[in-house]
């Protein structure tokens, strides 16, 4: 018998558009698999990470908006790359890269939904 574990936490995700969100992850970001259900519910992978969305314009309107914006955290192996191939993508950083006393180098960048994307790997400190 398997023990129990937790695995993952994946948010399901709204968005104000479902089909130019998945086209800008898989055109800009890089992802890949995408699926629908509907026109209104979808999903997009790159490598481990799996994201889910739900076309609801009204809530992204109220989390992402000019008082604040939703921050998401996306851990990655390799953050000099990654970093290397967003800004080859064109991708606005919010925060350059960087490292941090709590043991994480990171970067950010707003997404087409307004989500505060932090991109972030340990350090050997960590």
């Amino acid at each position: 018998m398997k023990p129990k574990k937790f695995i993952r936490s994946n948010p399901h995700l709204p968005v104000k558009n479902l089909r130019l969100t998945l086209d800008y992850y898989r055109d800009k970001l890089g992802f890949y698999d995408e699926w629908t259900l509907g026109n209104k519910d979808g999903g997009i992978r790159r490598d481990e990470m799996r994201l889910l969305f739900g076309e609801d314009t009204e809530f992204v309107n109220h989390i992402n908006n000019a008082q604040h914006r939703l921050p998401l955290m996306w851990f990655v192996e390799n953050i000099d790359e990654v970093y290397l191939e967003l800004k080859k993508r064109n991708i606005e950083l919010a925060d350059d890269l960087r490292s941090h006393p709590y043991g994480l180098r990171e970067f950010a960048f707003i997404d087409i939904n307004g989500y505060y994307i932090r991109v972030a790997e340990g350090t050997d400190a960590e």
